[in-house]
């Protein structure tokens, strides 16, 4: 059990012993969960269970497998498992860094073969200044973000999202944060001094030298012509290796057979001598060395188009080499943003709502494979992830711009970094779509080969290349994946992925500076098929941009403003063709809207609000009332005096026996005399009152209380069905499919929405 102020996380790690025969990779679990008792809630299921992982524990528990996975021996491949539990969640103190640093003393104390410790902090920068391990509040203020993980002389895993941070700032926070895990793994250290077991002995698997000898005389030289083909496509060059994998492998088989050597064995000889090949020809010196003819430096040809899906809003397709995005923007009105309680929310606070989002899609049929479609895996999540946290900096803010952003992308064929062709593609479609966005986003990601034992971690590196705009299997052969994203001014976001030991950090900041320049170049293509947002929204009569417009009214004036069962407010948005937020709390307003109407909207408000002094309810006072609509619960009541006010009538109220059928004793346009037995600018009025044998006082509880709570339930639902979205109206919604399905620009008739994990 680990503890940093009040946050308390258990992480336990347990691995199988005597692992199967034949087995060539390690399979390592790592899981991070959240107990919603940690921070006081009981989950929302049915069963008021916790969720089996939420799309935020997924990319946490991606973080822990990152930083540990490259510091298991190569050869060990038994069953193990992490599972860090978050026990109590004090907000202030981030239980990913609590996790990941007791990830690494529970590996580093156990008997399990593992080559840590490792540290783990935070670094942010606010105002300037670098703060290690920040408070909650310091992280929502701060311009940049980095979670960095290290042993002491390598660096082994990054995720940083800033706005627009340099080269060298980024560089600075790196070497700050490499300084500041020191101390965590020396305290390791004395833990293992006093706690740690003997690592345990187990089954190896080692590729012989005679057999590794033979594969090479197979193999390598049909592997280094194959290398030498810059003209093969991606299709091709897994057909050739397909080839030269069957070669080496039925050689073995045959040269060997009787031998106590397996086909693990085999399998490995074989993917060393490829891994081999691509090193020795990256290394060489040559200046078109790569497996498809480039130099280390080169990017693939880039195509770039946008408005490719004539009734999307926004739409772009990125093509960079064989990989290629299809991506989309659809923009709706606020109330389809998300606002999904989590268990590592302060209970205290209000859920935030996130207005932008983005879905990242990897279809089989990309990889030229059969397999399932829909749903998502940790992988797809993740990719998203990286995406959207590199765009959502340069995407203006509620109040800038009333919408809510969906972002997608749909991998149409992958050799490599289609994360950061989504980055690219998207925000193409962004543009297309109309959205102010700050600047455009390119990504790029950087590799690297180095000469000798890749799994070495003690070794100065001395021979490596480094290489830009990676293919699958430069990305499968060599020892990392830094994937970075920015504009021309500066980095959004960050991803590191090693195979090494970990890295020199002096080797992730020239790729730094290699990724800028890569950056420029794909921004200067991009540029040119688009280089500003469109001034109008595409498939809008008017393309006329909402604006948000905000200010308050009183509480006590609320319940005027919405009406019974919703009718006010529902009324007010389809005379102004707006949409109207309100926060009950605090009498705080939003309307959104074109410029006129909302400015229309709001004086309306108020004026409706200046009026409501001489138009409030009286308990006990008698009013005659107007019968507007009826429903299976109770009817809407309109007052005939000059104010107009609202009232509502619950189904108890009507008669001092059951009501089987209300339209028996009501109908619309029907005037009757009520009393009002709930005050206040919206009355809860009753009929059986003023009947013989009446008495308000009696009905007051049963009314007050009944009446309450169904036209609350129903309330909500009614609004929603008639709200107007960022396009609301005539003069601003968009086309409409011939079926007259609406679409997202416009209002939407239900704002339920759901949070899909898995």
């Amino acid at each position: 059990m680990a503890t940093c102020g009040k946050t308390m996380v258990l992480t336990t790690a347990v691995s199988s012993v005597g692992g199967k025969r034949g087995r060539d990779f390690l399979p390592l679990m790592v899981d991070y969960r959240v107990k919603y008792y940690a921070t006081g809630l009981i989950p929302d299921t049915a069963k008021r269970t916790e969720f089996s992982g939420t799309d935020e524990e997924i990319l946490q528990s991606r973080v822990v497998d990152r930083v540990i996975r490259p510091l298991f021996p190569r050869d060990y491949y038994d069953d193990t498992q992490v599972i860090a539990t978050v026990q109590s969640l004090d907000t202030n103190n981030d239980p990913l860094i609590v996790a990941i640093n007791s990830t690494s003393a529970a590996l580093a104390v156990s008997d399990i073969p593992w080559n840590g410790p490792v540290g783990a902090v935070r670094v942010v920068e606010i105002d300037g200044q670098l703060v290690v391990n920040p408070t909650k509040q310091q992280r929502d203020i701060a311009t940049l973000d980095i979670l960095y993980a290290a042993n002491e002389t390598r660096t082994l895993m990054i995720e940083a999202s800033g706005e627009e941070i340099t080269e060298d700032r980024m560089a600075e926070a790196l070497k700050f944060a490499h300084d500041a895990v020191v101390p965590i793994i020396e305290t390791q250290k004395e833990l293992v001094k006093q706690f740690g077991k003997p690592k345990r002995s187990y089954m190896r698997l080692v590729v012989d030298d005679e057999v590794m000898e033979k594969a090479k005389e197979a193999g390598l030289e049909e592997a280094n012509l194959m290398l030498s083909s810059p003209k093969l496509t991606k299709v091709e060059r897994q057909e050739g290796e397909k080839h030269v994998y069957g070669k080496i492998i039925s050689t073995l088989r045959e040269h060997f057979q009787g031998r106590d050597f397996d086909d693990a064995q085999f399998q490995m000889a074989a993917h060393d001598v490829f891994q081999q090949a691509l090193r020795e020809q990256i290394l060489s010196g040559d200046k078109n060395a790569r497996y498809d003819g480039r130099s280390p430096f080169t990017i693939r040809p880039l195509k770039v188009e946008t408005d490719v899906l004539p009734m999307a809003h926004g739409s772009s397709v990125f093509t960079r080499g064989d990989t290629q995005a299809l991506c989309s923007v659809t923009l709706g009105p606020l109330d389809r943003g998300l606002k999904v309680r989590s268990a590592q929310m302060d209970p205290t606070k209000d859920i935030p709502l996130k207005h932008a989002m983005l879905h990242y899609e990897f279809p089989p049929y990309c990889v030229n494979e059969t397999g399932r479609v829909g749903g998502v895996n940790r992988r797809m999540i993740g990719h998203g992830a990286l995406a959207e946290k590199a765009l959502v900096p340069v995407i203006p803010s509620i109040d800038q711009f009333p919408y809510t952003v969906r972002m997608t992308s749909e991998t149409m064929g992958s050799d490599g970094s289609s994360s950061m062709a989504t980055v690219c593609g998207v925000s193409l479609a962004l543009m297309d779509a109309g959205v102010p966005i700050k600047a455009p986003v390119a990504g790029i990601s950087i590799g690297l080969i180095t000469e000798g034992d890749p799994f070495d971690g003690e070794k100065e590196i001395k021979n490596y290349r480094l290489i830009t705009d990676i293919l699958g299997t430069e990305d499968h052969y060599g020892d990392m994946d830094f994937k970075i994203a920015g504009t021309d001014t500066g980095i959004t976001a960050i991803q590191l992925d090693v195979k090494l030991p970990g890295i020199p950090l002096d080797i992730l900041c020239k790729g730094i500076q290699y990724a800028k320049k890569a950056r420029t170049n794909i921004l200067r293509k991009m540029n040119a098929t688009i280089s500003e947002p469109r001034k109008e929204l595409k498939n809008s009569p008017t393309g006329e941009i909402n604006v948000g417009l905000e200010f308050s009214i009183p509480v006590g004036s609320i319940g005027a403003l919405i009406g019974a069962g919703g009718s006010n407010i529902r009324e007010l948005e389809r005379t102004f063709e707006v949409t109207v937020s309100i926060d009950r709390k605090t009498g705080a307003l939003r309307v959104v809207g074109s410029p006129d109407n909302t400015e229309n909207a709001k004086q309306a408000i108020l004026g409706q609000t200046a009026q409501e002094k001489d138009a409030f309810f009286k308990r006990g006072a008698k009013y005659t009332m107007r019968v507007n609509e009826v429903m299976d619960f109770g009817a809407i009541l309109e007052s005939t005096s000059p104010s107009k006010n609202r009232g509502f009538v619950h189904i108890t109220e009507l008669a001092h026996q059951r009501v089987e059928n209300i339209h028996d004793v009501v109908s619309v346009g029907q005037e009757l005399e009520f009393e009002c037995i709930q005050e206040g600018f919206s009355g809860k009025m009753s009929l059986k009152a003023l009947l013989p044998g009446g008495s308000s006082t009696a009905s007051d509880a049963s009314a007050s209380s009944t009446s309450q709570q169904d036209a609350t339930s129903h309330k909500r639902p009614s609004m929603q069905r008639r709200s107007k979205g960022p396009h609301a109206g005539k003069s601003n919604s968009p086309r409409t499919s011939g079926s007259g399905h609406r679409r997202s620009h416009s209002p939407q008739r239900s704002s339920s929405s759901s949070d899909a994990t898995n």
